[in-house]
């Protein structure tokens, strides 16, 4: 999930890191969130960050409107953590080793680039329409 997050961010127009950033976030999230309501999350995670931050920043909601998370200078935000492209490397690379890694990677980028970038820009129609369909070849790669 995490490698497919990054090339649908890299079509959208992200630099690299952003994008690693991105697919490890939204990796996060679909993890995380799966059961529980946009609304009590959203109010969840800004209680913690005024909280760790003690008011002093906002989290920005319009950067990764498209993925439907929040930034917290310039990176994307979840459950209460800040996430950069070194996380999205552990979890890819570091997790799997080199050569899996780069196989995850070329399976995620040939399914971005036979998804039309419409369906990118729209979360459900992504899932449904870019992930469901392949998420279980993963286990051949």
């Amino acid at each position: 999930m995490a490698a497919l997050q990054k090339y649908r961010a890299l079509k959208l127009g992200f630099d690299t890191d952003t994008a690693e950033a991105l697919g490890i976030a939204e990796a996060t999230k679909y993890a995380i969130f799966k059961n529980l309501s946009h609304k009590k999350r959203i109010a969840k995670e800004k209680e913690e960050v005024i909280k760790q931050y003690h008011g002093k920043k906002e989290l920005d909601d319009k950067t990764f409107e498209i993925f439907k998370l929040q930034a917290l200078d310039r990176f994307p935000y979840v459950g209460g953590k800040v996430y950069t492209s070194e996380n999205y490397k552990r979890a890819v690379f570091l997790r799997f080793g080199e050569e899996i890694g780069n196989k995850i990677e070329e399976w995620a980028k040939n399914i971005i680039e036979n998804c039309d970038e419409e369906i990118l820009k729209k979360e459900a129609k992504f899932f449904n329409e870019c992930w469901k369909p392949h998420r279980d070849e993963l286990s051949e790669v």
